[in-house]
């Protein structure tokens, strides 16, 4: 072997090793590419579901709105028939002090004056109140039936027995 054939032989191995070398890179480079594309893949999925559940939100949130303007729409309605119903009760409350103080509610003043009056005269009170009922309540006991004593709502109202 001459030096030209040695030196033929070493370029072949180192060809050789080259290409081994190449083709070790070859595969760890399609490895990576492989392993790129899943990674890619399963983001894209995991994008998707994101995207669908934020068009869910939004979805939701624009049904949200929609009943939140009817129910506005209703409360304008409302506050608008409360401003009317006001304006009729303002009406009839000074329909209700020009009754009062003109002839005929000085007449019906008139007549209740009169009425208490007679009442007291006869003897009977005030008419047109009913006396304070008797009520049941902790205390003395009556006699030998065991019961509570009655007493007017007054000592009860006042916590002091009427005398």
């Amino acid at each position: 072997m001459n030096t030209a054939q040695l030196a033929a032989l070493i370029a072949a191995v180192f060809f050789a090793a080259g290409v081994c070398v190449a083709a070790y890179a070859l595969i760890k480079l399609a490895r990576l590419l492989t392993e790129a594309t899943r990674v890619l893949t399963g983001t894209r999925e995991q994008t998707d579901l994101l995207v669908r559940q934020a068009q869910a939100a939004i979805d939701r949130t624009n049904e949200q709105l929609d009943r939140t303007d009817a129910i506005t729409a209703n409360m304008n309605e409302v506050s608008a028939n409360v401003a009317e119903l006001t304006e009729h009760v303002s009406a009839l409350a000074s329909l209700g002090r020009a009754l009062a103080a003109g002839p005929l509610g000085k007449f019906a003043a008139m007549a209740y004056g009169v009425r208490h009056a007679v009442g007291v005269r006869r003897g009977g009170g005030v008419t047109g109140m009913p006396a304070a009922p008797a009520v049941s309540v902790p205390g003395p006991v009556d006699g030998a039936a065991g019961r509570p004593a009655l007493r007017p709502a007054a000592a009860r109202m006042t916590g002091r027995p009427v005398r």
